[in-house]
């Protein structure tokens, strides 16, 4: 595999073309010639070290999970696809990623691509898809009639959520800037809770809340909760501070808390496919980059911002 990692641990300047070999193409694996990438924060979060103590990776390093492609060869074993297939998915973690030319892949991680979407666009939803999925469907259990909170609406995985909540049948609220108002409101939203407008408040009250933000934010929003209510968060120790009053909101409602780290699962992602495939959820692609060392280091850059709308995709031009 050619792609765009890293050598050692560091800032963006530390990106730069690689060369690892491609894993042998076992019996039940995919090899697949990648078309696009998506990029999350975790990938420059790994770029710069701050995943190491979970994943002891050896260097160097192609980075991304998250992509879209075409199979170029299948393994012995697998049944369900066949050269020429596109497909989306999201790799394991442990492993080299999709800012790269190609890559193998176990099949049981990959789902064919939904039918319409361009490359970028399927590589938008891989790992947002598989968090959301997880959080509000594994976690949340949400069913028509609940009253979902969503902090951070206008992101990456928020702008998903929202759309994922309302085709489960939820009531939606979600946290962003007022000047996403609108934005937020389009993908499905039914109440907004503009930050910087002073109107964090709201007079319902949720039965699950996902949240994307930890800190002050989640703080805040902890006193919207119903009692019993459930809670999925994304955020660790290590993203943000927990504020001292947490503690207390979450006994107080007898909130149960859980974190959720998204798993590699072509099963999700098949339920993310037909809701697409139905016009439940679109992807929300507001930047496309090249999958050069110049677009992977603009990529980071803009990524680490928090404040981009949707999903940043590289584009594999050669693909």
């Amino acid at each position: 595999m050619i792609g765009i990692g890293i050598e050692e641990y560091g800032d963006e300047q530390q990106l730069k073309k690689i060369a690892v070999p491609t894993e042998p193409l076992g019996p039940e694996d995919l090899l697949i010639s990648i078309k696009a990438s998506g990029v999350n924060p975790v990938d420059w979060k790994v770029r710069e070290g701050l995943l190491r103590e979970d994943f002891p990776y050896r260097l160097p390093l192609i980075l991304g999970w998250d992509a879209a492609g075409k199979v170029a060869a299948v393994g012995s074993k697998v049944t369900e696809f066949k050269a020429g297939d596109d497909v989306f998915f999201r790799p394991e973690m442990e492993k080299q990623g999709t800012y790269a030319d190609e890559i193998v892949v176990p099949a049981c991680l990959a789902a064919p691509m939904p039918r319409g979407l361009t490359y970028v666009e399927a590589a938008s939803l891989p790992l947002v898809g598989l968090t959301v999925w997880q959080a509000l469907v594994e976690v949340g259990n949400v069913q028509p009639g609940d009253n979902v909170l969503i902090l951070a609406g206008s992101g990456g995985i928020g702008s998903i959520a929202i759309q994922l909540a309302k085709a489960r049948g939820a009531y939606v609220a979600t946290t962003t800037s007022s000047k996403n108002s609108q934005f937020v409101r389009d993908l499905g939203a039914d109440e907004v809770l503009a930050y910087d407008l002073g109107s964090m408040n709201t007079t319902t009250e949720f039965d699950f809340m996902l949240d994307t933000l930890g800190g002050s934010s989640y703080g805040d929003a902890l006193k919207f909760m119903k009692k019993n209510a459930t809670v999925a968060t994304i955020i660790s120790e290590r993203d943000a501070i927990r504020p001292d009053y947490a503690d207390t909101l979450e006994k107080e409602r007898q909130l149960t808390v859980k974190f959720v780290f998204t798993r590699p699962d072509g099963r999700n992602l098949n339920h993310i496919r037909e809701l697409v495939e139905a016009r439940q959820i679109k992807p929300v692609v507001t930047e496309v980059l090249p999958l050069t060392v110049d677009g992977v280091r603009q990529a980071h850059l803009l990524s680490q911002t928090g404040r981009t709308r949707g999903k940043i995709v590289l584009s594999n031009m050669n693909g």
